[in-house]
């Protein structure tokens, strides 16, 4: 026991711990302290828009038309008798459906351009390729009505000529075998014919089989105003369809929380850009620096064009001039596409100046324009075949021939130029002052204008395109027009439209 204790005292006594620290006292002044509850966001903004607001322009512009197309659709429904089987309902509800969707999609487009959804996003994902398969639908429904429309004219004429030639063959038979001539009277003819006329021109207007026995008054109208107006419903899909696909490509991207925070962050940014816009409308002004050259050439470029087309449709009425009138058309266009790939090289070497950026790119532009590039690479394919058939030995087919690969090559280099402008940005001081390559994006941007024109009247030159004619004959390259030439159209808007968007967006000095 002695020993026991005797270690014990030898061991040094336990430490002891330091007592805990006092609790902080509480900041009265702070008041309660509560923990930020974040939750998703239904909805966000994206950084980018999914369209340019040119586009969303022009989507305005091409729903309108389509809904033009749809009201005098609407119209001709009253013309058709309430007998069956030509009533049918569904002639009078389509045409309000669709006007019904396009003009809502029209609003949604233009009112959601930065629209990324994060929340029910299966039933979002589900929805969006849903409208873009109707789009689809409508292009390709468009198309098909329009192909059957011609085929039906073309053979309702076909007959009538055949009937008028036969009935002539046999006055003339008659005559022969009563006066023992070999002619008939030519007033005697040419009465029979116009009588012949008046007569086919009163049933179609009455007993026409083909229109369900209608008086032909707003189906006249939408026959005249077809060929014009159809191409926007073309256009107006391919739009629809492409922006609505961006938008689904970004469900769930970005999402962003709510927090007590966002209140004041919103409300400091709407102030902002409201200040920023005050500032614009007192000091707003087109800044056209390095543009005039460009412009006012470009100008007289499509003077020039406007006068050729124009006398061309006059020309080709008069048998002994229509030679005349196509080489006035084909040569037109090919001076304007050798300036403008002349322009391109010459701008490919102006813009090196400026800075090239990657991250710089636009999906929904891309998606548009190889798109609709690929229908004008197969108009101007199906040109160039039928031009060479004969190209050395008459002048149309090489004229033809030669436009449809000088279209195939500005199309390729104007695709290459526009990939690469826009991904350049003004970052020198002197770049800002003296635009390096606006003179070339602007004389471009009205050429592809000109082009624009040009395409949207040939949808009546399906009669006179005499070398495609020969070669296809009419009911093939009608369907060639008609798949084609809506895509032409639509490539050279939104060429335009994205060589506005270059003018106006990369020739701007930011703050990197």
């Amino acid at each position: 026991k002695d020993k026991k204790q005797e270690k014990q005292e030898q061991q040094p006594p336990p430490q002891q711990q330091p007592p805990p620290p006092p609790p902080p006292a509480a900041d009265i002044e702070a008041g309660p302290i509560v923990a930020k509850v974040t939750r998703k966001r239904k909805t966000t903004q994206n950084d980018q828009s999914h369209g340019s607001f040119f586009l969303r322009i022009g989507a305005i512009a091409f729903g309108l038309g389509t809904m033009i197309y749809n009201g005098l659709e609407f119209g001709t429904f009253f013309e058709i008798p309430f007998t069956p089987p030509c009533y049918m309902i569904l002639r009078g509800v389509n045409p309000v459906l669709q006007m019904i969707f396009t003009f809502m999609q029209m609003y949604f487009i233009f009112m959601n351009s930065r629209l990324n959804i994060h929340r029910f996003k299966v039933i979002a994902r589900f929805g969006l390729m849903h409208v873009v398969a109707t789009n689809i639908c409508v292009w390709i429904r468009t198309v098909v009505i329009e192909y059957l429309k011609e085929i039906t004219i073309y053979h309702k004429n076909m007959n009538a000529t055949a009937v008028q030639e036969g009935i002539l063959a046999v006055v003339d038979d008659a005559a022969n075998v009563i006066n023992g001539s070999n002619a008939v009277d030519v007033g005697f003819m040419q009465a029979l014919v116009s009588y012949f006329n008046v007569t086919n021109s009163t049933e179609n207007a009455t007993v026409d089989p083909l229109s369900c026995g209608r008086v032909n008054i707003m189906g006249t109208i939408v026959q005249e105003s077809a060929p014009y107006l159809f191409p926007f419903i073309i256009e107006y899909s391919l739009i629809g369809a492409a922006v609505i696909y961006v938008m689904w490509k970004h469900i769930g991207r970005n999402p962003r929380y709510v927090t007590e925070e966002d209140l004041e962050h919103r409300l400091e940014v709407m102030l902002s850009r409201r200040a920023v816009a005050m500032a614009h409308a007192q000091h707003g002004r087109v800044d056209c620096v390095g543009a005039s050259k460009g412009l006012f050439f470009g100008l007289l470029m499509l003077v020039a064009s406007l006068i050729c087309l124009i006398l061309f449709f006059v020309l080709i009425r008069h048998p002994d001039l229509d030679l005349l009138a196509i080489y006035l058309a084909d040569v037109s266009h090919c001076v304007l596409m050798v300036l403008s790939i002349f322009a391109i090289f010459i701008g490919f070497i102006r813009v090196q100046a400026l800075k090239f950026k990657v991250e710089e790119q636009s999906d929904l532009n891309d998606i548009l324009l190889r798109v609709s590039a690929f229908g004008l690479f197969l108009y101007a394919v199906f040109s160039v075949i039928a031009g060479s058939l004969n190209a050395f030995t008459k002048q149309p087919n090489l004229l033809v021939m030669i436009t449809g690969l000088l279209s195939i090559l500005q199309v390729i280099l104007q695709l290459l130029f526009i990939a690469d402008v826009s991904r350049r940005r003004v970052h020198l001081p002197e770049h800002d002052r003296s635009k390096p390559g606006r003179q070339i994006v602007t004389f471009l941007l009205i050429c592809n204008v000109t082009m624009w024109i040009i395409y949207t009247f040939e949808t009546k030159k399906v009669v006179e395109n005499p070398v495609q004619l020969e070669f296809y004959g009419f009911l093939a390259w009608a369907i060639v027009q008609r798949i084609t030439l809506p895509l032409c159209i639509f490539h050279r808007f939104h060429s335009a439209v994205t060589l506005a968007e270059i003018w106006k967006m990369s020739y701007k000095a930011r703050l990197e």
